[in-house]
């Protein structure tokens, strides 16, 4: 089992527009709305691709229960914590025009009290019994304190189950302390977080990984965007790892999916460049879905063939 915590879960609505043009009325001549956010689309992404995956996180408000009410007709399996005041779970927009660039609208998440984050703790800590891998992902909602995921971490470190990390700042920093077995941020995430910069003033991901690594990752998978993301582990091997290329139409959520891809090959005994490479091929099939942790196996399929590992030391 997958066990995927994070704290952000969202109500998505995806506009589809002929042409998206600032400072005007745009009017939408389609819309989907789904459930959504990190976590969510990361265990949505896990049972689909036929893996046993568990969301933990909090919801709240008509649109909680927008989401829950999605994740059951889409048989993903969760337990949630109900926000102490209802709070309503945030409400996100995706603005698609037909021809050009994806526009993210993120609404941040309302806070939660003790007593939610204490329940959620209580939940993972429970559920660690039966997971192969514990997956936290994404930000926190104020009022989850910054060592949460280092929390988290501990336990299942001490319950061997490893521990795969999306997210950046200072909940990363925190988790670092635990030794994960992986994190993944992107270069932009990873050099905010442990302040990396060269005399240049650009961060390179080969510092990024040599870095994650050195305050006690196993692992570090750093994304370079389009270009693909770098793999690298504490005894200082190294791979590139690139995507096929595709014509995108929504590529919100593919990190996601990526962590999701990667969770499920490691369930299956396969190396971490292995499943790195079938969760990158993952992340390109989520690129090819219009609405954000959407992927199809037919997808899948056609492009890990497509996905290039390179050895590099």
């Amino acid at each position: 089992m997958i066990l995927c915590v994070g704290g952000t879960p969202a109500m998505q609505r995806t506009l589809f527009f002929e042409v998206l043009e600032p400072g005007a009325v745009n009017r939408a001549y389609k819309v989907r709305v789904t459930a959504s956010g990190k976590v969510v689309n990361a265990a949505r992404t896990g049972t689909v691709l036929g893996g046993q995956a568990l969301l933990a996180t909090f919801l709240g408000g008509d649109s909680g229960r927008f989401v829950a009410r999605e994740l059951d007709a889409q048989g993903v399996p969760y337990e949630v914590v109900w926000t102490e005041d209802d709070a309503p779970t945030r409400t996100c927009a995706t603005l698609i025009p037909d021809d050009g660039p994806v526009t993210e609208l993120v609404e941040e998440a309302l806070p939660v009290s003790e007593k939610d984050v204490a329940t959620l703790e209580e939940i993972v800590v429970r559920r660690l019994s039966g997971a192969e891998i514990l997956c936290l992902i994404g930000s926190f909602p104020p009022g989850v304190p910054d060592d949460f995921y280092a929390r988290l971490a501990k336990v299942a470190r001490e319950a061997g189950v490893p521990v795969l990390v999306d997210a950046q700042k200072a909940p990363l920093r925190e988790v670092l302390a635990e030794g994960p077995f992986l994190v993944k941020p992107n270069l932009e995430e990873a050099a905010a977080t442990l302040n990396l910069s060269e005399d240049n003033g650009e961060p390179d991901a080969r510092d990024a990984i040599s870095a994650l690594t050195k305050e006690r990752a196993s692992w570090a998978l750093v994304s370079t965007g389009a270009s693909g993301s770098l793999l690298g582990d504490s005894s200082g091997n190294l791979w590139r790892i690139t995507p096929p290329r595709v014509e995108a139409i929504n590529p919100i959520g593919s990190g996601d999916a990526l962590g999701a891809g990667l969770a499920l090959s490691l369930g299956r005994d396969d190396s971490v460049p292995e499943a790195v490479v079938y969760g990158t091929a993952c992340a390109a099939a989520n690129a090819l879905t219009p609405t954000s942790g959407e992927v199809r196996c037919t997808d899948v399929d056609a492009l890990l063939p497509r996905v290039q590992l390179e050895r590099l030391a």
